[in-house]
């Protein structure tokens, strides 16, 4: 059993292998409908907190600027405004979870171009590392097919360099790859940053982990990221890892399938 969606079959037998078969498919099914439940309870109020979080935010942009010349105003609702943003990319964050539990990972299924959407994703992440002086370096096979939803992703590169960035230390740098082996596109994002500890790597995926809870929320980190990340090539039919060690920088590898165009073109 793959999914929730399946049943076991049942055999009008009238033994206890029968009304076993008939136990575990009620639990299925009470474990399917609560499941249900939270997805549509967390897209629910995911929905709900964008509009007024919005409202706020726009609010406290104008306060900012009517009172620029007002030093404790300035500062308090700077800071009001500060959290409101940090609010808004947790609720954006959790409402695009929310989608990809649904089963939305894919809006369109088309053959997307990942080296061209790598080396122009990357190229419209340098303005952030040039804040911090951070070198982005993209190495892309031409011509790397695969199939799926290209603002899907995008939003796997653009969370991978985010965090890249976020945990690379001023006049850092980070390296993109893209090449193909063995019928799949592998992406490797790697970066000479703080590196991520030992005993956090099998949690890195999880949703709201932080290695360092203090320093990812000074940087504006809630830990959702790369749990989309993941979500998202699961739903193509790949994968990602990490490997990394503490102090010397981190690696995250994506690996997705090649599609029929690619092949063609190799021939």
């Amino acid at each position: 059993m793959r999914n929730l969606n399946d049943r076991l079959p049942v055999s009008n037998t009238g033994d206890e292998l029968e009304q076993l078969s008939i136990s575990l498919n009620n639990m299925i099914e009470r474990l399917d409908h609560s499941f249900q439940q939270t997805q549509r309870f967390l897209a629910d109020a995911s929905h709900e907190l964008r509009t007024p979080l919005t409202v706020l935010h726009g609010e406290l942009e104008e306060l900012v600027e009517t009172n620029s010349d007002k030093l404790d105003v300035r500062k308090t609702s700077g800071s009001a405004l500060e959290e409101v943003q940090r609010l808004k990319k947790i609720v954006e964050a959790l409402f695009a979870l929310s989608r990809l539990d649904a089963g939305e990972a894919q809006e369109e299924s088309v053959p997307v171009d990942l080296s061209t959407l790598v080396t122009t994703t990357a190229e419209q992440m340098c303005l952030l590392a040039e804040d911090k002086k951070i070198d982005i370096a993209p190495h892309c096979s031409e011509n790397v097919f695969v199939k799926g939803d290209r603002s899907r992703l995008k939003q796997v590169v653009v969370n991978l360099l985010d965090n890249a960035i976020k945990y690379t230390p001023e006049g850092g740098r980070i390296e993109i790859n893209l090449a193909v082996r063995e019928g799949k596109a592998l992406l490797q994002v790697s970066d000479n940053g703080i590196g991520i500890p030992g005993e956090a790597l099998p949690h890195v995926f999880e949703r709201f982990f932080r290695a360092d809870k203090a320093r990812s929320r000074d940087m504006g980190g809630a830990g959702l990221g790369l749990s989309i990340v993941k979500s998202i090539c699961a739903a193509h039919q790949g994968r990602v890892e990490v490997q990394s060690q503490e102090g010397k920088g981190s690696q995250f590898l994506v690996e997705l399938p090649l599609t029929s165009e690619h092949r063609l073109l190799q021939t």
